[in-house]
């Protein structure tokens, strides 16, 4: 049994290398910029005037909204709307790639791109292996598995975990991931500081994605069994999120983030069904997926994790809802519900278990195949920010089908080590070789974290 699980995990971990290596895309571009530009202004320059910054992002042809990044603060300093809380999960490995280039340039190329992407890579997988964990608790390890393998490849996480890793989703999904894991196997042993640690990682959540922060009510689930000791999520919280604060002082002079002008959150005129069942990039429109994982919640057993999962899509159902550009501007999907991946995990994860085997396989790789022809279809086919209506949405599967073998040669690893006579860009065997080695580091270190029972059972 030992040998056919190392075999096994073996096995996967070759399959993921090769799929990287034919499609990770280590690029900093649109919103990316927003969330990395603080580590050169202040690692390197020592400041938070970003000017400069953005003009380093303009010269050096990165793709990103420049009216975003054009506007000044009431302190007269260029604005910054992103959350610092990827830049900071991911300094750990700007800081290596400052020993390869010390002058911090290029700004928003390699290896400071390689870094970021990698550490993107590096929490997303992890997000996966902690849905996993949290998965296998309530529905066992092979239903987990299933889960997990449909929400990564059956979602629009797989996009942004290889085709856009700058975003901040697979930062986001791990912070999501890691709260609900400590909250759940804490649930009813709880120590103080336990629920001081249960806070930090609040605090992460609202420091990654600031919607992400109104998860942290999930906690007060147990109220009636902690009581006041709930009140000890608070420090935590606090603490943890204190980086923010001190940039948004900098910055904008405010003690909480603010939105950019005209980007208010309208309640009253939210477009709620439409981020839900719209053809433009709707939740459940483009990602079935996600509806088959509420379907699993209905046959939970667990209450409180039914509880919990209804208040968070209802929370982030709201907040997507009321915002101007609900459908996340060009988007792959409703990406802006990736933080829920651990919760679709689950919910897939109970579906999975109540089908046979073989069934639960075949469903999931009709999924999968469904969702890759769809990202072939809106790389290539839709290819702009446009609804496509469903007529369009469907139509557009069958164009999109020439197009498949595309996605497969967008790695920057297969492009330096093979492809580089047909894509012009030299043979940089260097390069290629210590990318594929990154990303068999974050695929290691992914599935022993997965493996890891001792890891799950010293959470708070």
């Amino acid at each position: 049994m030992l040998r056919r699980g190392v075999t096994a995990s073996a096995l996967l971990a070759a399959v993921g290398l090769v799929l990287l290596a034919l499609t990770f895309k280590p690029v900093v571009e649109n919103d990316g910029v927003g969330y990395f530009v603080y580590h050169h202004s202040v690692v390197i320059d020592h400041d938070l005037d970003l000017s400069d910054e953005y003009a380093e992002a303009r010269a050096e042809g990165v793709i990103f909204y420049q009216p975003l990044f054009t506007q000044k603060t009431a302190k007269g300093l260029a604005a910054d709307y992103f959350p610092v809380g990827p830049a900071l999960l991911a300094t750990p490995l700007y800081i290596a790639a400052l020993a390869i280039a010390p002058r911090g340039q290029p700004e928003f190329g390699p290896p400071f791109s390689i870094a970021i992407t990698v550490a993107s890579l590096l929490y997303g997988l992890l997000a996966l292996a902690l849905a996993y964990l949290l998965a296998a608790e309530v529905a066992g390890r092979r239903a987990a598995g299933i889960g997990v393998a449909v929400v990564a490849g059956a979602t629009s996480f797989a996009y942004y975990l290889v085709y856009e890793p700058s975003y901040s989703h697979t930062f986001s999904a791990f912070a999501v991931g890691a709260f609900l894991l400590a909250w759940w196997r804490g649930r009813d042993r709880r120590s103080s500081a336990g629920w001081l640690g249960l806070g930090l990682l609040g605090g992460l959540m609202a420091l990654t994605r600031f919607q992400d922060g109104a998860l942290v009510a999930i906690a007060l689930l147990e109220l009636p069994r902690a009581r006041w000791r709930v009140l000890l999520l608070a420090p935590g919280l606090v603490l943890a999120f204190l980086p923010q604060v001190a940039v948004d002082q900098a910055l904008f002079g405010t003690w909480l983030p603010i939105r950019p002008a005209g980007q208010e959150l309208s309640l009253a005129s939210g477009h709620y069904l439409e981020v839900l069942f719209s053809s433009y990039h709707g939740l459940f429109s483009w990602t079935p997926a996600t509806l088959l994982a509420v379907a699993g919640f209905a046959l939970l057993r667990e209450r409180r994790l039914q509880l919990a999962f209804a208040y968070a899509l209802i929370v982030e159902t709201a907040i997507n809802g009321a915002a101007p550009d609900w459908w996340g501007g060009f988007s792959f999907g409703m990406r802006r519900f990736l933080d829920l991946t651990p919760f679709f995990a689950i919910g897939l994860a109970v579906l999975a278990a109540r089908l046979a085997p073989r069934a639960g396989r075949l469903g999931a790789g009709a999924l999968i195949a469904w969702n890759l022809v769809l990202v072939a279809n809106f790389t290539y086919v839709i290819r702009v920010d446009r609804d496509p209506g469903f007529g369009g949405l469907l139509a557009g599967q069958v164009p999109a089908l020439r197009y498949l073998p595309n996605l497969f040669v967008q790695g920057a690893v297969v492009r330096d080590l093979i492809l580089w006579p047909v894509v012009h860009t030299g043979f940089q065997p260097l390069a290629g070789l210590s990318l594929l080695l990154a990303q068999a580091g974050c695929v290691a270190l992914a599935l022993w974290v997965a493996q890891s029972r001792r890891l799950a059972a010293s959470l708070p």
